[in-house]
């Protein structure tokens, strides 16, 4: 019994010491805290110009271009003089093969053979 009770209390200590630590360190990395050069303080702010997705590529929606690889179904494209990444929405496409910009999805362009 006493070896049951000297577990639970190392227990009960080892767990006391862990939350103290953790309060301690999360406190310590705060803006204003003794470890504060230990964390990144910066924030990626869209005024700052940081900016987390390409949103440029939306432009080349309904466009038309060429595979400059096949597309099985991602591959290489050429819209307006670009290379892109695309994804075909149905089927493999040739390299050389004209195509349109069908879909702009997740930062992905999605194309189709051009008719």
């Amino acid at each position: 019994m006493a070896f049951e009770l000297t577990i639970l209390l190392v227990l009960l200590a080892a767990t006391a010491l862990l939350v103290a630590a953790i309060w301690f360190f999360g406190n310590a990395l705060r803006k204003d805290g003794p470890m504060r050069d230990m964390a990144l303080q910066k924030e990626q702010d869209l005024d700052d110009g940081y900016i987390g997705v390409p949103t440029d590529v939306a432009r080349f929606l309904g466009k038309q271009g060429k595979a400059l690889t096949v597309l099985r179904p991602a591959g290489k494209i050429e819209v307006e003089g670009t290379m892109l990444d695309a994804v075909s929405v149905h089927d493999f496409i040739d390299a050389g093969e004209p195509i349109v910009v069908t879909k702009y999805e997740n930062t992905q362009l999605y194309v189709q053979r051009s008719k």
